[in-house]
């Protein structure tokens, strides 16, 4: 049980109408009926969300940075429900996603922009900045705006990722879950 007890049915108005919009029939996810539970965080997270049909990157794109980013946190459960909810549909296969968790940037199983992604995600959470050679590979790949939006994922997936581990979320039955570790897996 997470350390701050989710909103249970009946919701808020507001909460109801903002979940049928996003879940498209499926039950809120435990991350937002616990957010849920004081409006402010509520609406400061929600307002926060890049998960809008105007971005600048592909889904595809946009997925690997989150797959990447809560993997790399740890965060078996942000992890899971976007591998559940998204992989299939922007196009990863099960080396792609296991390479989420278990490998680096210069896994094959990634295309060059691809790499710059994985690459770009794993700077920024190890040492919380890009070198200029980093910076210049991300642009080779991504104009201006798309470079920001991919900034933003991870810091915001980042702050996911320790909402989630400090409330201490029970995983959702119906996510993925981290691939077995291997000899060399070295994430999470």
């Amino acid at each position: 049980m997470s350390r701050i007890a989710p909103l249970t049915k009946p919701y808020p108005e507001a909460f109801a109408a903002a979940m049928t919009a996003l879940m498209r029939g499926a039950e809120p996810l435990v991350l937002f009926t616990t957010l849920a539970r004081h409006e402010r965080a509520w609406s400061k997270f929600s307002a926060g969300s890049l998960l809008d049909r105007n971005s600048p990157l592909s889904l595809r794109q946009r997925e690997i940075v989150i797959d990447r980013t809560t993997a790399k946190c740890g965060c078996e459960y942000e992890w899971g429900v976007h591998v559940a909810g998204f992989a299939a549909r922007a196009g990863l296969d099960d080396a792609q996603i296991a390479a989420t968790v278990r490998s680096d940037a210069r896994d094959m199983v990634w295309s060059a922009d691809e790499q710059a992604l994985v690459g770009t995600v794993d700077a920024l959470l190890d040492r919380k900045k890009l070198t200029d050679a980093e910076w210049a590979r991300l642009r080779d790949h991504f104009d201006e705006a798309q470079s920001l939006e991919i900034i933003q994922l991870v810091a915001f997936y980042h702050g996911v990722a320790l909402i989630c581990g400090a409330l201490d979320l029970p995983l959702e039955t119906n996510a993925a879950r981290f691939p077995p570790a291997t000899e060399e897996g070295q994430l999470p």
